[in-house]
């Protein structure tokens, strides 16, 4: 079995001979991108060969060797396909464009990691440029499953490359009695996360870092009215690396919470499509557009995978307003936000807690009886089964019985 990573590394301290290469490269990049998907939107086609086959003569003669020109148009049929599919989902949307800052991208044919160097080809024959990266000691054995298409980009002045690896695993067995620990984890905004676990509640508190991403916001908003432009786009990176550290940190606290108990599984709600569903306020709308969710699910997804946590997705209706008790669903059952009250049988409960709970009795289904679409609860009056920074490195790649229920929250 193989494990897919993305590995981002930066390049350290090209010439100023390879800047240009770079820079001029990127530029004529994003200039057959920017063909190819003018023909794409003027034709209304997604269809790569013909995108291929109006396109590529033209991307040629900026300059691009053959295998750039591939990932270019690789690129285009993303973009397009990505614009028709919000079209069809009747979202509005702008006619998109392709920006300075997506980077090079680099066919199988057009690079090579040699140790802790990349070899770039220039599209001459036997003419290459060579990169060293800045690589991190334990991640130095890694290169040598580099495989697949990769990518070069800047962010300010620095140059990164975007590999990806395909690494050898063998999957972890843990012991136990046979029974899965199933951990419904729920993931919120007023609670970054809420675990409810055998021995107590797991909670990563979102109110600190809701109100620090309104400064940040607020400040973006002062910057924008004096037209400091370069201060905001700081500003972003800067807010961007710090949540990528806080999902790191959540995501492994997650997965240390599963491998303390025997043949764990950490259960999820499928949240694709929430900010389509979700919306209030503009404040509130910002902060579930800023909501990092899917990058923190991500982080435990491929954690989990090396550490042997099995990752269960449950459709998310209904799942905070289901009496873990007795089945009863309705959303008088939730008055207030973090509130939780039947008004079948009384029972009380932190909301984001009985979610948890509600989480890992679905996701336990999905084990016992096999993985539909999408798994649900019980039916109402039915109970549910009981039961770093970018100067280094970067990867992307129980429903059980509480006997103290009814004080669980």
């Amino acid at each position: 079995m193989h494990r897919a990573e993305t590995v981002v590394l930066k390049l350290r301290s090209p010439s100023k001979a390879k800047r240009a290469w770079l820079d001029q490269t990127a530029e004529r990049f994003r200039q057959g991108v920017q063909l190819g998907l003018d023909f794409a939107l003027s034709a209304k086609t997604s269809n790569r060969g013909k995108i291929h086959a109006a396109t590529y003569p033209k991307v040629r003669a900026l300059g691009l060797p053959s295998d750039y020109c591939r990932m270019a148009i690789n690129q285009v049929v993303q973009l397009v396909r990505s614009h028709f599919g919000l079209r069809k989902g009747k979202r509005k949307v702008g006619k998109p464009t392709v920006v300075r800052s997506q980077g090079i991208g680099l066919g199988v044919n057009a690079y090579r990691v040699v140790g802790t160097t990349l070899r770039v080809s220039t599209g001459q024959k036997g003419q290459y440029l060579w990169f060293p990266l800045s690589v991190p000691p334990q991640w130095r054995d890694r290169l040598q499953y580099v495989q697949g298409d990769a990518r070069l980009f800047k962010r300010g002045h620095d140059w990164f490359v975007m590999l990806p690896l395909k690494v050898p695993t063998t999957p972890t067995v843990r012991g136990g009695n046979g029974e899965p620990t199933v951990i419904g984890v729920d993931l919120g905004i007023v609670r970054l996360a809420t675990a409810k676990h055998p021995k107590g509640v797991f909670v990563v508190n979102g109110k600190p870092i809701r109100h620090r991403r309104e400064r940040f916001a607020s400040l973006r908003q002062r910057l924008q009215r004096h037209r400091r432009t370069d201060r905001v786009r700081a500003m972003g990176d800067r807010e961007r690396r710090w949540m990528t550290y806080l999902n790191h940190k959540v995501s492994r606290q997650l997965v240390d919470l599963a491998l303390r108990y025997p043949n764990p599984v950490l259960a999820f709600e499928r949240l694709d499509g929430i900010r389509d569903r979700v919306r209030g306020s503009k404040k509130f709308n910002r902060m579930v557009s800023s909501w990092a969710f899917r990058q923190l699910v991500d982080f435990v997804l491929y954690k989990a995978e090396r550490a042997g946590v099995r990752v269960v997705f449950v459709d998310p209706r209904k799942t905070s307003q289901t009496c873990p008790k007795c089945g009863h669903a309705s959303r008088a059952n939730r008055p207030e936000q973090s509130h939780f009250r039947c008004v079948a049988c009384g029972y009380q409960g932190n909301a984001d807690v009985v979610a948890s709970l509600n989480i890992a009795a679905a996701a336990l289904d999905v084990l016992r009886q096999g993985p539909p679409d999408t798994a649900r609860l019980g039916q109402p009056g039915q109970a549910p089964p009981v039961g770093e920074g970018l100067d280094g490195v970067k990867v992307w790649a129980s429903a059980h019985t509480d006997s103290n229920l009814a004080s669980s929250a």
